[in-house]
């Protein structure tokens, strides 16, 4: 039942996610600067930090969770659901078919200890067919494990696409409202040139 409602709260989260990749998110309407780029703003600025060794990307999400209500509450039923290891929400099945597999192999190599050839083969065919029936009976358990795997990746892979598009518009925002004004580098370039035409004069070979 349990894996039953993760199934059906990540259905909901990639309908969910789907049309937020579809909508402007709130935060970047007013085409601002991020706060934890904007040294100006922010004591926690990006800028500030040594040698940058901060997740440029993970800075600007979490500025956009506290921003957005709505993709704060997505986030945190993500990590509700993602909390624990997969292992962990499956552990009774994973316990009911190691047991299983342990006692099949067990009963092939007892099988396989009879001296009587003829009984053995006997045995063993006896035991295959138990376990094919086995095997049949827990099918659609298998199922919804192999299910429940790939949507676990599909989330995975879902978060890092909403965190790469909730992200870029706001670093469109810096890249147009922060970039420098060329007129500074062309004032660099302008006092190289002196530099190097009035050297010239103490660079020549005297003749």
């Amino acid at each position: 039942m349990k894996t039953i409602q993760i199934l059906l709260l990540v259905s909901i989260l990639f309908l969910g996610c789907s049309e937020e990749k579809n909508k402007t998110p709130e935060i970047n309407q007013l085409n601002e600067t991020p706060e934890v780029l904007d040294g100006k703003k922010s004591e926690g600025s990006f800028l500030k930090s040594k040698r940058y060794k901060r997740n440029i990307i993970e800075d600007l999400y979490n500025e956009a969770l506290g921003k957005n209500e709505k993709l704060e509450t997505l986030n945190n039923l993500i990590k509700e659901i993602t909390s624990d290891s997969l292992s962990d929400k499956t552990s009774n099945y994973i316990d009911y078919t190691t047991i299983n597999n342990r006692y099949w192999t067990t009963a092939k190599s007892y099988a396989n200890k009879l001296n009587d050839s003829i009984k053995k083969i006997e045995i063993l065919a006896i035991f295959d067919k138990l376990e094919t029936d086995y095997n049949k009976r827990i099918a659609n358990h298998e199922t919804k494990m192999d299910s429940i795997a790939v949507l676990k990746t599909k989330l995975s892979d879902q978060l890092i696409l909403m965190k790469l598009f909730v992200t870029e518009p706001m670093i469109h925002n810096y890249q147009s409202n922060e970039l420098p004004d060329i007129e500074e580098l062309k004032s660099i370039i302008k006092d190289y040139e002196n530099a190097i035409e009035n050297s010239k004069e103490y660079s020549k070979v005297r003749k």
